[in-house]
């Protein structure tokens, strides 16, 4: 007979849950428009660090490690921002599958990557997404990324940008049209009024270089020749000059502490040295992406006779006449010859002739091969 002692006895299992411990990445950003609200504002890094660590301690199960990425002063329109990205860079190598911001607009102003990455990025890649102050929170509520508050929000931070981005052009416009320097930086031989950034006065050592330029392309030198007296003769390049003066200065791809022809050149044409201001000579493309673009001489925004000129009209169309001009010399040349731009030599054979020469503005010497060659203008027309 079978054994019957476990007879009618039923084993029960109790199911056993596996917590998931995720590893968190907190993103705090501050623009600089936020900056200027004060550090007390509720958008401050402090503040922003305080309740993202807060709701760490809070939820500290749930997280194996914790990582923070911060850009301070950037605004949220450009996705090309250091932490952001390195915390991108961490999300798609693993080290982090948690992100959690204050608010959305703290992650992106800007709708298309705000949804690009919460809809499609992090879903793909398996990574939760927090956001305190809408309640988001794709792992224990995904219906939270899915809610219209989301996209709503996410637009209403996109055209905050761009409200406040059309202001600000209204606003500089308006000081460019009634003759307010508006730069950042005073150009190079200029410096802000102590009482009125808007206006601009000489510097006097800086603007008898600038003289000095001018005049050394008058007389026959080239841009290149230019920057290498100015080096040779230990004359700090307009960067170089600013830190040594304590004055302002851009590093943004003016940095380099030796003349260049880049730097000749932009002296060279800049007609704020006539006592002018031109202004609004670049533009970014848009309040979403920031690159410069040159803007066509016709759209800038001149008003005449604004500050003191360091250069005088007739040198200054004389200089921009020359510049017109093919003036390039030999690598160790450093003049420019006589008749650069104006003579042109070309040898041809007999019943051979150049096309489409009356388009240049130049004088075509013609010679023939089958005749002589000038020794005279030998040398002379190899130069031009």
């Amino acid at each position: 007979m079978a054994r019957a002692k476990n007879r009618g006895y039923q084993q029960s299992f109790s199911p056993s849950y596996t917590i998931r411990r995720w590893r968190l990445g907190i993103y705090i950003r501050l623009s600089k428009e936020d900056l200027k609200k004060g550090k007390d504002d509720s958008n401050s890094v402090k503040n922003q660090r305080d309740l993202l660590n807060d709701f760490y301690r809070r939820n500290i199960d749930e997280f194996e490690s914790i990582t923070e990425y911060v850009d301070d002063g950037h605004t949220g329109t450009d996705a090309n921002r250091e932490d952001f990205q390195r915390l991108l860079a961490d999300v798609m190598s693993g080290k982090i599958n948690c992100v959690i911001v204050k608010d959305l607009s703290r992650f992106a102003r800007n709708y298309s990557d705000a949804g690009s990455l919460i809809d499609n990025l992090f879903v793909q890649m398996g990574v939760r997404f927090i956001s305190l102050a809408e309640n988001v929170d794709s792992y224990k509520n995904p219906d939270s990324v899915s809610n219209i508050i989301v996209p709503i929000t996410n637009v209403m931070n996109d055209n905050y940008c761009y409200q406040t981005s059309k202001k600000i052009r209204q606003v500089f416009d308006y000081k460019r049209r009634n003759g307010q320097y508006i730069g950042a930086f005073a150009p190079y031989g200029y410096v802000k009024h102590p009482k009125d950034k808007h206006r601009l006065i000489v510097d006097p050592d800086a603007a008898e270089n600038v003289k000095l330029i001018f005049t050394m392309l008058i007389q026959g030198s080239s841009k290149r020749a230019i920057a290498l007296y100015l080096n040779e003769h230990g004359v700090p390049s307009p960067s170089a000059y600013k830190v040594q003066k304590g004055l302002p200065v851009s590093t943004r791809g003016y940095d380099d502490p030796m003349w260049g022809v880049r730097m000749i050149h932009s002296i060279l044409t800049n007609p704020t040295y006539t006592g002018d201001l031109a202004q609004g000579r670049s533009r970014v493309k848009s309040y979403k992406v920031h690159q410069i673009e040159a803007v066509p001489r016709e759209e800038w925004v001149e008003v005449a006779g604004t500050h003191e000129a360091i250069i005088d009209y007739e040198t200054f169309d004389k200089v921009q006449a020359l510049l017109q001009r093919d003036t390039r010399t030999s690598p160790k040349g450093r003049e420019v010859h006589l008749f650069s731009g104006f003579l042109k030599l070309c040898r041809l054979r007999a019943g051979h002739y150049p096309m489409r020469w009356q388009e240049q503005q130049c004088i075509l010497f013609l010679l023939n091969l089958q005749e002589p060659f000038p020794d005279s203008l030998h040398h002379a027309l190899n130069q031009a």
